[in-house]
């Protein structure tokens, strides 16, 4: 009786690491996408504000462009935020993360105050940022992979 207890015990440890493994990695799956919107975001808005410099945009679509985009970013964030971290890997993640999505709303919300002043050296300079937060949400995406 005793042996199949201690089996009993042992595989039971053997399950639960088994599905702790992959709840982290259901969680870097779920952060990879949570990136990938991210990054999406900043792509779309960096190539709105080239259209926009270049005078290929129509200043209505500008607005209706960056306001989904916004959108977007902030979705991408709000779904990091959903799923706490339930161990210490996917904390690391979370913590990796949650900084880039972020800057990304914060610059997303840059870039659109920039667009909307007419400023064409802020838009400059929020682009300059939305480029350094895709690079990281690149490099996190590449990563995670």
């Amino acid at each position: 009786m005793r042996r199949r207890t201690a089996f009993a015990g042992a595989a039971l440890a053997v399950t639960l690491t088994a599905c702790s493994g992959s709840s982290a990695a259901s969680y870097e799956d779920s952060a990879v996408v949570s990136a990938q919107e991210g990054l999406s975001a900043v792509g779309t808005l960096h190539q709105v504000i080239r259209a926009h410099t270049e005078g290929r945009l129509f200043p209505t679509f500008a607005t209706a462009a960056t306001d989904d985009v916004l959108a977007t970013a902030t979705k991408a964030l709000d779904e990091l935020d959903s799923e706490p971290p339930t161990s210490p890997e996917t904390q690391q993640l979370y913590d990796e993360l949650h900084p880039h999505l972020q800057d990304a709303v914060a610059r997303v919300t840059e870039a659109r105050e920039a667009l909307d002043s007419g400023d064409t050296g802020r838009i400059a300079a929020a682009d300059t940022q939305l480029v350094r937060v895709g690079d990281e949400l690149t490099a996190f995406v590449a990563g995670h992979q």
